[in-house]
């Protein structure tokens, strides 16, 4: 949980460190940062979904980080004092910007090295590290300078890390695995594990070694109970800033382009690649062996079975282009009606056919 520095600042000092317009009251201080239901006076909130729109006319907000289309006059308030907004031209990102210089972000504390963690003697230990108490670091592992690991985290031999990473509880990296600098891995994620490589001979499944790694680049982070599983031979790849949300499971000999956004429980099977900035939601499903090009994105729970070319939005299982996707969900509740209908014309048409005894004579 981070903590407010209770540090006030006027609206207009916001403003400015975002780069964005003030209407309303510049004076107003502001102490924290708030949802924009349940915030009072003090607090700043923003909206960037106009769905959310609406409960700018009931909010108790100091002031609201809004796009610069939004204004006082364009909001009805029902008799309650009007609002203060900051305009921006992506009030998403500045309010981000405004929680970062409010709040700041998660503290470490400077522990150095417990000497309750186990730590081989051929480990690399760079500046500034701090290894919290029955943490395990093994043999001819290197850890770049500002790295925080906490309590029961496991790095098997011959790992690397870059500078200021972070390993939160319960996570594991097996050995030979690496990983660039500033990635998180929060609790339960597994870097490493074996592949699913099993070779089945007359009714028995062997297992095939996995004698791969992993790659993680800069800034990736990866949510709690997630896995990476290891390449068969060379080496499963993280990309650039990728983030991956809770519960994700990334296949060995994956590759997984730049930027990317894994949302919580996403599963890619094995030998996958991705291009950069590609999207997808929460439970979708991939297939072994595929590509998905760059900037893709697939709605929540799509099931993808083929490659997907540059810039595609899909969804359903398996995936099809979105607009023709809500097309065709927009019929499934007339499913059993347009049964009944068909169903009902075989039958006529059955009595139609010549010799049927059952139809009636044409102009008789």
């Amino acid at each position: 949980m981070t903590e407010s520095t209770e540090k006030r600042y006027s609206v207009g000092e916001l403003a400015a460190h975002v780069g964005g317009t003030v209407l309303g009251d510049t004076a107003r201080p502001i102490v924290r940062c708030h949802g924009l239901m349940g915030a009072e006076p003090a607090d700043i909130t923003f909206v960037s979904n106009v769905k959310y729109m609406r409960q700018l006319a009931t909010t108790e907000a100091g002031c609201v980080v809004v796009g610069r289309q939004v204004n006082e006059k364009s909001i009805g308030r029902d008799g309650k004092p009007p609002l203060t907004f900051i305009q921006t031209d992506d009030p998403y990102f500045s309010f981000r910007q405004i929680v970062v210089l409010i709040h700041g972000f998660r503290r470490h504390a400077a522990v150095g090295i417990s000497p309750l963690a186990s730590v081989a003697s051929s480990a690399r230990i760079g500046k500034n590290v701090n290894i919290h108490p029955f943490a395990y670091v093994g043999e001819n592992v290197t850890l770049g300078d500002g790295c925080n690991i906490y309590s029961g985290v496991t790095i098997m031999d011959e790992v690397i890390l870059g500078e200021d990473c972070i390993l939160y509880p319960s996570s594991t990296i097996y050995e030979q695995c690496v990983l660039g600098n500033r990635v998180i891995l929060h609790a339960g994620v597994v870097i490493g594990s074996d592949g699913y490589g099993f070779a089945t001979h007359k009714g028995v499944h062997h297992k095939i070694p996995q004698i791969g790694t992993v790659t993680l680049e800069d800034d990736v982070e990866i949510g709690g109970n997630s896995v990476v599983e290891r390449a068969a031979m060379e080496t499963t790849r993280i990309g650039m800033g990728t983030k991956l949300g809770n519960g994700v499971v990334i296949g060995h000999n994956c590759h997984i382009g730049q930027h990317n956004l894994l949302v919580s429980q996403v599963g890619i099977a094995g030998s996958t690649s991705t291009g950069h900035h590609v999207v997808l939601a929460g439970q979708v499903g991939v297939a072994g062996h595929l590509h998905i090009g760059n900037m893709v994105t697939a709605a929540a729970q799509t099931g993808i079975a083929g490659d997907i070319a540059d810039k595609q939005v899909v969804w359903g299982t398996p995936s099809i282009e979105i607009h023709q996707a809500r097309r065709v969900f927009a019929q499934l509740a007339h499913l059993p009606e347009l049964v009944k209908r068909v169903r009902a014309l075989e039958v006529q048409l059955e009595k139609l056919k010549p010799g049927n005894s059952d139809h009636s004579e044409v102009g008789g």
